[in-house]
């Protein structure tokens, strides 16, 4: 598994028309796909501090994304990209809604 700390934003849709049409409550799973850069979506759980009620658009959030599905194969196909202070898309599906910087991370 892959745990990456990061700072994300969420696009409006006044800057990217592919944006998100409401903000995020996080009571709820919130589980967009994370692109590197090499066009390969991987899952991942974003999880906010328990203060943090809703992800708001446009707002920058301090977060940790959980990947549970990459191990092996899909770890050797991004390790390259993993560099702190990279940047990363948050989609959904092909959807651009997103973007974020990678603070640190921790594969297991």
């Amino acid at each position: 598994m892959l745990i990456i700390e990061a700072e994300i934003l969420f696009d409006t849709p006044d800057t990217n028309e592919t944006a998100l049409d409401n903000d995020l409550d996080t009571k709820y799973a919130i589980r967009p796909a994370i692109n590197f850069g090499n066009d390969l979506l991987f899952s991942g759980d974003i999880k906010v501090d328990s203060i943090v009620k809703q992800i708001k658009r446009g707002r920058v959030y301090n977060v940790s994304i959980e990947m549970p599905t990459i191990e092996d194969e899909a770890y050797e196909a991004i390790k390259s990209l993993l560099i702190i202070g990279n940047n990363f898309k948050i989609q959904s599906a092909s959807r651009l809604v997103g973007k974020g910087t990678i603070n640190d991370y921790v594969y297991m």
